[in-house]
């Protein structure tokens, strides 16, 4: 009996913390999906790198038949990359935060700092590999 009521008292506060939003995305204003937005354009310049390394892979011509699938994919991964940057910064999320005033925040200001130095490193990339 003992057992079955710290479980069932286990359960029902873990239930009610799972709903309880953390302090710090209370605080400020889109916190948490500014953070997440930093994940995809982090996932985005990796996405770019190892596009990069495939073409640069690719262009030494070790292995013919492989590495004009390992540059078309590099070109490939480079260019989606750049995109999804682009379209964090236009998204649905974005807007809204700047609508709701979240866009005077530092994490606002970092965001897009963060973007814009993602965007020019993928761009560095692109240009070495010449991808358009």
């Amino acid at each position: 009996m003992k057992k079955m009521t710290l479980l069932l008292v286990s359960i029902a506060l873990l239930g009610i913390g799972t709903a309880v939003q953390p302090l710090h995305a209370q605080e400020h204003q889109g916190s948490m999906q500014l953070h997440h937005m930093h994940l995809v354009i982090n996932h985005a310049v990796q996405m770019a790198a190892e596009g990069s390394n495939l073409v640069m892979l690719g262009e030494m011509n070790m292995a013919p038949g492989v590495d004009e699938q390992a540059v078309e994919h590099g070109k490939g991964m480079i260019r989606e990359g750049k995109a999804l940057v682009k379209s964090v910064l236009q998204s649905k999320t974005m807007t809204e935060l700047h609508q709701k005033g979240a866009g005077e925040s530092s994490e606002m200001t970092y965001t897009h700092k963060l973007a814009e130095a993602a965007t020019a490193y993928i761009d560095q990339l692109a240009e070495m590999h010449a991808v358009k």
